[in-house]
């Protein structure tokens, strides 16, 4: 069993060395690749080719309706395949649109090269990724939402032709598309960053796929150092994969957000947008006394990470300053070093002309006069999205080996550097960058995602002779749980939530209908057009926070700037895949004949009068990672803020993210969310899962260190301590799926629900877990005051 007990000692070394790395962009298959391509003078871009059919999805409009208008991005039409075994996932794809899992595999194979380990190595695994950025993902959600639609039009009361019809239209659907009969739901993150480690690291290793949208790279770097650190594993591999979609080009084009004229200018005077590109990318990482002791090379040292969100600001799509400026700062401040130790910073710089000069000016009032160089690789690279960080952590450390800062590519024109003054300087020129005997050299790698969530990881060559060592704990800190709140349908009393903690029954209906109810004004601050276009999930878990103000009080108003908010969710968001079909329509079309095509189109004609055409509001009401941005964007929370997924196990994924990261000391209050948002029969068959059982809602908990707790007032219900193991031992009571739980399943929140039952208990320990014989976390709950592990709910408010 992994512990991450905070009470335990923790290892002498405090800094994180790279040892491993490897990367697949476009026109480039390794790291040494990557460098001769930014050194370079040309673009990736290109049409998509065999990838999709341009003309079902672009317009030279940008006003047209489920078009967008950049007809080129980067596509790894090239790659190239680290070889392994014969019938292995990285040489066996079928298609471009198989190779995210190819992609991801390809690069821990390169990453595990230079990689000593050991019989007795324990293991972590962290991957940035999500749904949305998937084009097999999508083309397995339309294969089912399309088939069952236009059956039931054709064959309403004759359930075996049915039946037939949908099979028939799956198949030809499959075939169009150029994929196998794999089960949807291999398609999703967490299935797909485990079959690209398959057989290359251990089945039970500590698992969490991270989406945070562009920073989840580096949150998964984030994730990998804390769990060195802690002490729960050996060797850590941390990466991200992202692919181009036709659906995330519409919905960035809504925004305006993509170049017009093809051409990304990063810093620019003329920067008109960004393209976004296939991209994979993984780091392996070690203690730093452990890799010198296996003599394994070190490209870097992970001297400092920070991570904050942008909290309240203009909309939720709209770059903060404030909540940038944060993350340097803590990546600073747990470095031990100032601006004046850092040379060179790989940007953000998506080519966006608003958010450049956010950032540039950002980072200019962060530093001194002339002391930074700032670059970024997306000019010519482009937008790599999930994997960004690591791509750039990649050509961090190679920039490191080779001695040299390249230049700044398509820069002609600085305008938008006007109001920083000398403080940060974009090179035009390659910078010699020789190592210095006296000093260790720096560099500082951003990514801010979509939704406010921003991470700075800062890289030496050695470790900084001014880097501060970790304060020593003088006594244990546990981790505790304050608080929880449940959103159901029917808005269940108290007393019927103890009824289902207590007996594992529902305490009324199983969903909230065939359409969430929208919630009231001064619970999510949005305007109505925005509510229409937001997901169930997100504006679930804005509801379930207000429930628990009006229960609880703000428990976070003390300490805004260091609360974070970690989300279990898993499958498809519910509106995207209406929103899909929306999209891909004209793509379907081609592929039917009748009577399938009039069928179709009757039935996309009843949903478009339901599923708003896209807006500037579509992609952030879509995205995953903003079910907890809208949280901290709504409560002005400066924490970190991400959504993991592990599948079922989800919910005990987040809350032992949390506790891990309690422990660690970068927050000081997390708020641990759970959503369920669908049971519909589509998405029900996509998960492989009875529609009947699946149950909607969202739970809740607030969680903290004692002595912030205490400090603050609040009373400790229980501590919490987390574990990860392959063979848990948890009382089968609270076992995912095991006796005693509900016939329904709240999907990746079943977890998080399994928390609150245990907490209901009156054992004076209790443990929760996956089911038996699963790896994942298992979660402790042990008395705060000497009492049993038991709680007294508050009555809950009427509002």
């Amino acid at each position: 069993m992994i512990s991450s007990d905070p009470d335990e000692e923790e290892p002498r070394d405090d800094r994180v060395a790279v040892v491993g790395m490897g990367v697949a962009v476009p026109g480039a298959s390794d790291p040494e690749e990557l460098w001769k391509l930014l050194c370079g003078d040309r673009p990736v871009f290109e049409e998509p080719l065999d990838r999709f059919r341009l003309d079902s999805f672009w317009s030279a409009d940008p006003a047209a309706e489920d078009r967008g208008y950049a007809r080129t991005s980067g596509f790894l039409h090239g790659f190239r395949p680290r070889p392994g075994p014969a019938g292995d996932i990285a040489a066996g794809a079928r298609s471009a649109a198989e190779q995210n899992p190819a992609w991801l595999r390809h690069c821990l194979r390169q990453a595990r090269e230079t990689v000593t380990a050991r019989r007795t190595d324990r293991y972590a695994y962290y991957v940035g990724t999500s749904a949305l950025v998937g084009q097999r993902t999508d083309e397995a959600v339309l294969a089912e939402c399309v088939p069952r639609a236009v059956a039931e039009r054709l064959h309403r009361d004759e359930p075996e032709r049915r039946a037939e019809a949908e099979e028939r239209l799956r198949a030809l659907l499959k075939h169009h598309h150029g994929y196998g009969a794999e089960e949807p739901r291999d398609t999703l993150p967490d299935r797909v960053a485990r079959a690209a480690a398959a057989g290359l690291l251990p089945g039970d290793c500590e698992f969490a796929v991270v989406d945070a949208a562009c920073s989840s790279s580096l949150y998964a770097i984030g994730l990998g150092v804390t769990s060195l650190l802690a002490g729960a594993c050996d060797i850590a591999y941390c990466g991200g994969v992202s692919g181009v979609t036709p659906r995330y080009n519409i919905t960035f084009s809504k925004l305006r957000g993509l170049s017009a004229g093809g051409d990304v200018r990063a810093f620019d005077e003329h920067a008109d947008g960004t393209l976004f590109s296939d991209g994979a990318g993984a780091v392996a990482l070690k203690r730093l006394d452990r890799a010198v002791e296996d003599g394994d090379p070190v490209f870097g040292v992970l001297v400092g990470f920070g991570g904050s969100s942008d909290g309240r600001g203009t909309a939720i799509y709209a770059p903060n300053p404030v909540g940038q400026r944060r993350c340097l700062d803590r990546a600073w401040q747990a470095s031990g070093l100032t601006a004046d130790d850092i040379d060179w910073v790989i940007a953000h710089g998506t080519g966006t002309a608003v958010g450049d000069a956010v950032e540039l000016r950002t980072l200019a009032a962060a530093v001194d006069p002339g002391s930074v160089r700032c670059g970024s690789n997306k000019s010519l690279l482009g937008h790599t999205g999930w994997s960004s960080g690591v791509v750039s952590v990649v050509q961090a450390l190679t920039a490191l080996r080779r001695g040299m800062i390249p230049a700044q590519r398509r820069f002609t024109e600085p305008g938008l550097t006007a109001g920083t003054g000398d403080r940060v300087r974009v090179p035009t020129a390659d910078v010699p960058w020789p190592a210095d005997g006296r000093r260790s050299r720096t560099v500082g790698v951003s990514a801010f995602g979509f939704g406010g969530t921003n991470a700075h990881l800062l890289i030496a060559d050695r470790e900084p002779a001014r880097a501060a060592p970790r304060p020593a704990r003088t006594e244990p800190d546990p981790v505790v749980l304050l608080a929880w709140t449940a959103h159901l349908p029917g808005d269940p009393d108290p007393a019927a939530l103890v009824r289902l903690l207590r007996d594992g029954r529902l305490p009324g209906p199983r969903t909230f209908g065939p359409r969430y109810p929208a919630p009231p004004f001064q619970d999510v601050r949005l305007p109505p057009p925005t509510v229409r276009s937001t997901d169930a999930g997100q504006l679930m878990a804005l509801r379930v926070a207000a429930v628990f103000s009006a229960e609880h009080g703000e428990l976070w108003a003390p300490m805004r700037p260091t609360t974070g908010v970690f989300a279990a969710a898993t499958g498809p968001p519910p509106s995207s895949m209406d929103h899909l079909v929306r999209c891909h329509a004209t793509d379907v079309h081609r592929v039917l004949d009748e009577p399938d095509r009039t069928a179709f189109t009757d039935w996309l004609a009843d949903l478009r009068s339901t599923t708003p055409a896209t807006t500037k509001d579509t992609l952030p009401g879509l995205l995953p990672n903003i079910i907890p941005a809208r949280i901290a964007n709504r409560y002005d929370l400066g924490g970190p803020t991400m959504l993991v997924d592990t599948g079922a196990t989800s919910g005990l994924t987040a809350v032992h993210t949390a506790i891990r990261q309690l422990a660690h000391g970068g927050i000081d209050m997390a708020l641990v969310l759970g959503v369920s948002a669908t049971s519909r029969p589509d998405f029900a068959h996509f998960m492989g899962i009875e529609a009947e059982r699946i149950a909607e809602g969202a739970f809740l908990l607030a969680l903290s260190r004692e002595s912030v707790a205490r400090a603050h007032g609040l009373t400790p219900l229980v501590r919490l301590h987390t574990a990860w193991t392959g063979s848990p031992q948890a009382p089968a009571e609270y076992a995912l799926g095991g006796p005693g739980t509900t016939e329904e399943t709240f999907l990746g929140a079943d977890g998080i629900l399994a928390v609150i039952r245990a907490l209901h208990s009156a054992a004076p320990d209790v443990t929760v877990g996956p089911a038996d014989g699963e790896p994942g976390p298992v979660i402790t709950l042990s008395p705060a005051d000497g009492s049993p592990v038991r709680k007294t709910r508050k009555t809950r408010t009427s509002r």
